[in-house]
């Protein structure tokens, strides 16, 4: 393998890593759901032969980011290699093999370049609906109440479309068109990086490009383990718990970490997490693994673009049959917020020996609620997906991030929720409030960033389906720090007494009533009294923190007309906290 040059490699790895937003970006134009077009509930990626990834898109589902590989590698087992040819395009949402619920598609075409096999271009995108016994079955106890299982198979054979697999796919949709439309935007995007990466080819050879991309791997490698290096060798647990399995509201269900450092090398082991669960709170292999590696990069080296060099110093370990890594007929619609848990599990077994690099809790999860119905005006079948954004955890150096998404979704843009005016516009809903809310921050030397209140008033009879984690379990802070507020959901029908609910499916709701998502706020870092006067009464002027809170929890006593400090009494307060 040549030798290459700095520049030409810093020229090579730039340009895949921008083929691979190109990708991304050519999608999200072409998309026609909310889901692709707006919220970039997806992810692109480009693969060498062997699936691993050589670069991926910077916006998108970081969980979906980190699964492209084994998700594609899985099918082209499937498939085998050898049946690969070029123009084909192939799909599957089996979430044994995609690693996400039956509505995350994987589709990938392979790049072909002088009739050699170089690699893949690969998405994951969320379809409107496949069939379920509704479009989000957050109540689900098997997986045939899922939607649609299509196993690895070819949508285009050598650039011809097989008709008999788009008819499968379109007689089982409530919405075929957007779906439709939707593939053939995932399908743009891969075709965008495979006539790039092609053209790149041309340019430099392929054995140039191999030796730049095992460069790219050899690279995130030594900086992924130069940072391990410096951990202190050793075993660290932590436990936590998720609410409830979807169905058993009232069992949480254990989670279990257990990270061995040794070297340059880590292990991540879930043994003693509780067992499969018979609701759709299950988490799938894949996603487990995406989502370990993904809280180890984080850590190690989050300023370099992600590719299958950082993987090689990590393992994962999810005995089968446990919460992390259910059997195939397993309920799993909610698994990614089963493997969004994992992050800060990791993180909190890890502050022991990382104080001044581990957050505090983050609000949880998507906070996510959604609608579907049919349209009065049009009579098609309609849905959406909103959240509520969270508060992100204080650090050692800073306040948490107000109104954010969770770490497991946010990409530069993916997660970000649809606009207030595009939802107005397409559905029958309107958007009454989305604001912060004061003192849901938990409070500390350094604040939990804020939650958020979305309200929505129904124009027309919709479903409700909600997915809220974090409802029970603490948001919690770290060295003194206070948890943040927990999340919830409210609903107020139009005629009636108003309700809380955290998850459920399949809720019918009158034109006229009101949902209110409710997302916390991060946990607090260090003890509050430490917190800087005048930070405090900033917060108040900004009304993040109330004169209560303030007085309460941080031992500032403020005027609440003229914002002043009384300096004495909160001297006198602090001494005696």
């Amino acid at each position: 393998m040549p030798k290459v040059d700095p520049i030409t490699f810093a020229v090579v790895r730039n340009k895949l890593i921008s083929i691979a937003n190109g990708m991304i970006e050519t999608a999200a134009h072409c998309g026609v759901s909310s889901f692709l077009s707006t919220i970039m509930d997806c992810s692109f990626a480009i693969l060498d032969a062997d699936a691993g990834i050589i670069a991926q898109s910077e916006k998108g589902i970081l969980l979906f980011l980190s699964s492209s590989s084994p998700a594609t590698r899985n099918c082209i087992d499937y498939i085998g290699r050898e049946n690969m040819e070029p123009e084909d395009v192939i799909i599957s949402t089996v979430p044994e093999f995609t690693g996400n619920h039956t509505s995350d598609a994987v589709l990938f075409t392979p790049i072909f370049f002088e009739n050699m096999l170089f690699g893949y271009a690969t998405t994951k995108a969320h379809w409107q609906d496949v069939g379920a016994k509704n479009t989000y079955p957050t109540d689900a106890v098997n997986i045939y109440e899922e939607g649609l299982r299509i196993p690895p198979v070819k949508l285009y054979k050598r650039g011809v479309l097989q008709t008999e697999v788009l008819e499968i796919i379109r007689w089982n949709s409530r919405a075929p068109e957007l779906v439709w439309g939707d593939i053939q935007a995932q399908i743009a995007g891969c075709h965008f990086g495979e006539k790039q990466v092609t053209e790149l080819l041309g340019k430099y050879s392929v054995e140039t490009i191999d030796a730049c991309i095992q460069e790219m791997y050899d690279h995130s490698e030594r900086i992924t383990r130069l940072a391990i290096d410096k951990i202190p060798d050793g075993t660290l647990t932590a436990e936590d718990f998720i609410d409830s399995n979807g169905i058993d509201l009232d069992k949480p269900i254990k989670t279990k970490v257990t990270v061995t450092v040794k070297g340059s090398d880590i292990t991540i082991d879930f043994t003693g997490s509780g067992p499969e669960q018979r609701g759709p709170m299950n988490g799938l292999w894949v996603t487990t693994l995406s989502a370990s590696r993904m809280a180890v990069k984080a850590l190690t080296s989050p300023e370099l673009p992600a590719n299958e060099g950082s993987n090689r110093p990590v393992t994962v370990i999810a005995p089968e049959g446990c919460v992390y890594n259910a059997g195939p007929a397993a309920p799993c619609f909610l698994c990614g917020n089963v493997a969004s848990t994992i992050l800060e599990l990791i993180n909190k077994a890890l502050y022991e020996v990382l104080p001044e690099r581990i957050p505090a809790c983050s609000g949880g999860d998507v906070c996510g609620m959604g609608f579907f119905g049919v349209n009065p005006d049009t009579g098609r079948h309609w849905a959406t997906l909103s959240s509520a954004a969270i508060g992100n955890g204080a650090d050692f150096y800073s306040d948490g991030d107000n109104g954010t998404a969770h770490h497991s979704i946010a990409g530069a843009g993916g997660g970000q929720g649809s606009s207030i005016e595009l939802t107005e516009a397409t559905f029958p809903l309107m958007i009454e409030q989305y604001e912060l809310i004061r003192d849901s921050g938990g409070a500390g030397k350094h604040r939990g960033g804020l939650g958020s209140a979305l309200q929505i008033k129904l124009l027309s009879p919709a479903t409700l389906f909600a997915f809220v984690e974090k409802g029970k379990a603490p948001h919690w802070g770290i060295d003194g720090g206070k948890e943040g507020l927990r999340n919830y959901s409210i609903i107020q029908p139009e005629n009636g007494d108003e309700f809380e609910v955290l998850k459920t499916s399949g809720m019918e709701l009158a034109a006229g009533c009101r949902v209110i998502a409710v997302a916390g706020g991060g946990g607090g870092y260090g003890n509050p009294i430490k917190r800087d006067i005048e930070d405090v009464r900033r917060d108040v002027i900004n009304g993040y923190v109330s004169v209560e809170s303030a007085r309460q929890d941080y031992g500032v006593v403020i005027d609440p007309q003229s914002f002043k400090v009384d300096k004495a009494a909160t001297e006198e307060l602090r001494n005696s906290m």
